[in-house]
């Protein structure tokens, strides 16, 4: 009896640790905002293109391989019948299923291969435009919130021309000492020249690291961010910033609180206000 006992409780915890939820592992999440295309009416295809999730060498995410079952969770799942799709661990989606050919509204997306490096796309042959609102998740088998530009994290790209900036030790590794900025590029189509609303990006990439793989005083996460107002068409150079909240709860590079941020809304504020 206390060998069956410890083969099911073997395969009950093997179970929970491969079916964990997404937030429990290295999880991102990327969200999109672009506004001021509303009630614009335009003639031709529509393309906006924002930054995508990729290491500063434009290298996408590696998901997680698929495991197969221990001995122990094969014999559980046998006894109990369970559905074949969870006789496997849980299959996580690569970058191309996580982001290509995917609708929201009248737009569709695209990965692209540019000039300045893979960026994300949305397409539309509508002639009168909507607002871009997409949000995706999605998980990596690893990546470094210590240094995410320097070790092949997953930030905003393209990245060009990043700050200088110092980083500061922290137990056994160290961190950013501020929060370091880069520039990178928006696109918007020539038919959207002339347009009457300045066109508003809000672009955001939350990554937090495995917590069952870290102690405590290691587990975080990094916040990257694009916010910009562009009255043009064609490529915008635009600038990002990156802040760390290492640990959970120390938020003294929250980007909430810098110049970026403050300026970014500031000036919108100036502008309703004019």
């Amino acid at each position: 009896m206390f060998l069956i006992g410890s083969i099911f409780a073997h395969a009950i915890y093997m179970d929970a640790k491969d079916w964990r939820s997404q937030a429990q592992r290295y999880h991102c999440i990327y969200n999109i905002g672009v506004s001021g295309l509303s009630g614009n009416e335009v003639s031709g295809t529509t393309v906006i293109m924002v930054p995508i999730p990729a290491s500063k060498e434009g290298k996408f995410f590696n998901p997680p391989i698929q495991k197969d079952p221990y001995f122990t969770q094969d014999l559980m799942h046998e006894i109990l019948n369970q559905p074949e799709q969870y006789r496997k661990g849980p299959y996580f989606e690569n970058a191309t299923e996580a982001f290509d050919n995917k609708e929201r509204g009248n737009w569709t997306t695209f990965i692209a291969e540019t000039d300045k490096g893979y960026m994300y796309g949305f397409r539309t042959n509508e002639t009168k435009l909507e607002d871009i609102s997409f949000d995706r998740e999605f998980v990596a088998d690893y990546f470094d919130i210590f240094d995410p530009i320097n070790n092949g994290s997953p930030i905003l790209y393209p990245i060009e021309s990043v700050s200088n900036n110092s980083s500061i030790l922290y137990k056994d590794y160290t961190k950013y000492s501020s929060n370091p900025t880069y520039d990178s590029y928006v696109y918007i189509s020539d038919n959207l020249k002339g347009a009457e609303n300045i066109i508003s990006f809000n672009i955001q990439l939350d990554a937090n690291n495995d917590p069952s793989e870290w102690p405590r005083e290691y587990r975080g996460c990094y916040k990257n961010l694009l916010l910009a107002k562009v009255n043009g068409t064609g490529y915008v150079k635009v600038k990002a910033i990156l802040g760390q909240e290492i640990p959970w709860g120390n938020n003294s590079n929250w980007l909430w609180d810098s110049q970026y941020v403050l300026d970014f809304y500031g000036n919108l504020e100036e502008e309703r206000a004019a």
